[in-house]
């Protein structure tokens, strides 16, 4: 959270939902788990089974869940939520997937298809998991030089070492094999042991039960890396992919990182693959272009209370309306 929302969050009361609750609302996570993961541990917190279960408890005592099909066909009002889920990690079916059946509400899963199957992984996954190993066994000066001039780092501390590497660009991401052989660090074994990512077959399962898919890009890069026509083709291969697999007829999409560097012509590029498409941003309760984009806000930080947050995100959005930042311009 920033300033603004770190003082609102405190500003903000639980009993204040019950005041909010009319704006339709769209949470967002990316991982639930009882447990420490090596891929995940060096990128961002994340809450643990329990947690989510009463998050969902909250929003179905305030809101009114809608399925992806209703968001589809725009048969919805207000007070409604809809959950969703980035990255395609495995645990949106082994801890997710569970939970979301036995409370009786349906969400959207958005995933890489270049990681299903765990063939490879997201490279942010890889600097984790590279991160990990060196607090559990230690980085000798000759190895820390090594690795530091793989990327031409100019780091001659481990801090800031982890500082770089944590933000290598996405065009850099094939030298972290290098790394990985420099710290005999086995990646294909961690993929076959670990399976960090959802399969084929889950994928099918939980269609076959009436969950939504969408595409987050083939390989996760930070969009604004990329040219116009690499952004355009990560994003509709990704949702072509789903549909060539599992044979859906829908496009649901949404932007991995963040959507701020988005451009207008690119929006246009992704309704004209599909004017049915919907789109999933991440800048919170604003306003966009068009419609068919819907605005989240991120739910899995562990140590804030879901009905605090909800309530910072709704006076956010006040805030964002008096300085004039509740709509969205995209150039």
């Amino acid at each position: 959270m920033g300033l603004v929302k770190d003082i609102l969050y405190k500003a903000s009361k639980r009993s204040f939902l019950r005041k909010v609750n009319k704006q339709n609302v769209f949470p967002y996570y990316h991982i639930i788990e009882d447990h420490t993961l090596d891929h995940i541990k060096n990128l961002y917190s994340y809450k643990n089974k329990a947690q989510f279960s009463y998050d969902i408890d909250v929003l179905k005592q305030h809101y009114k869940p809608i399925t992806p099909q209703d968001l589809l066909s725009g048969n919805y009002g207000d007070n409604c939520f809809l959950l969703s889920f980035d990255d395609g990690l495995k645990e949106i079916y082994t801890n997710i997937y569970p939970i979301l059946k036995e409370k009786g509400v349906k969400g959207v899963f958005f995933i890489n298809p270049q990681f299903v199957d765990n063939k490879e992984g997201l490279y942010k996954h890889y600097a984790s998991i590279i991160l990990s190993h060196i607090d559990r066994e230690g980085l000798s000066k000759e190895q820390l030089e090594k690795v530091c001039s793989v990327f031409g780092f100019n780091c001659n501390t481990l801090e800031r070492f982890k500082l770089e590497l944590k933000g290598i660009p996405f065009s850099e991401r094939e030298k972290l094999q290098s790394v990985f052989e420099i710290l005999n660090l086995d990646i294909k074994d961690y993929l076959e042991k670990e399976e960090p990512y959802i399969t084929r077959s889950q994928i099918k399962e939980m269609i076959d039960d009436g969950f939504y898919f969408g595409g987050h890009t083939m390989s996760h890069p930070p969009l604004h890396q990329l040219s116009f026509e690499e952004q355009k083709n990560e994003i509709i291969a990704s949702m072509e992919w789903l549909k060539v697999h599992f044979g859906i007829d829908y496009s649901l999409f949404s932007f991995p990182f963040s959507d701020r560097s988005i451009s207008k012509k690119l929006i246009e590029a992704l309704f004209e693959y599909d004017s049915n498409i919907i789109i999933f941003g991440n800048s919170g309760l604003k306003q966009d272009i068009d419609d068919r984009i819907i605005q989240r806000f991120n739910l899995e930080k562990p140590d804030k209370q879901v009905e605090k947050q909800i309530v910072t995100e709704n006076l956010y959005k006040y805030y964002n309306k008096i300085i004039g930042k509740y709509k969205i311009n995209r150039s």
